[in-house]
């Protein structure tokens, strides 16, 4: 059975990198409820741009041809933000 889960476009940013992707989350979900139910401590981002913390990095950049999957350690996350 598969679960329906709605894409989130988001802007992590960690002590050594700043990520855009998507997070998967479930229909009419809460990203907090999503974060706070993990069971391991790490979350996939999909079509997911690294940027490092020098660079310039823009918000609007086109990763749907990304194909990268990255996962982030809960712990290591700064901040998240909604694009």
């Amino acid at each position: 059975m598969k679960i329906p889960k709605q894409k989130v476009k988001v802007k992590i940013k960690t002590e050594s990198a700043v990520i855009i992707g998507y997070v998967h989350i479930m229909v009419d979900g809460r990203m907090s409820d999503y974060l706070s139910s993990q069971k391991n401590k790490f979350i996939p981002l999909t079509d997911a741009v690294v940027y490092s913390p020098g660079d310039k990095v823009d918000d609007n950049v086109d990763i749907s041809k990304s194909s990268k999957v990255i996962f982030i350690n809960l712990e290591k996350i700064e901040t998240l933000e909604y694009l």
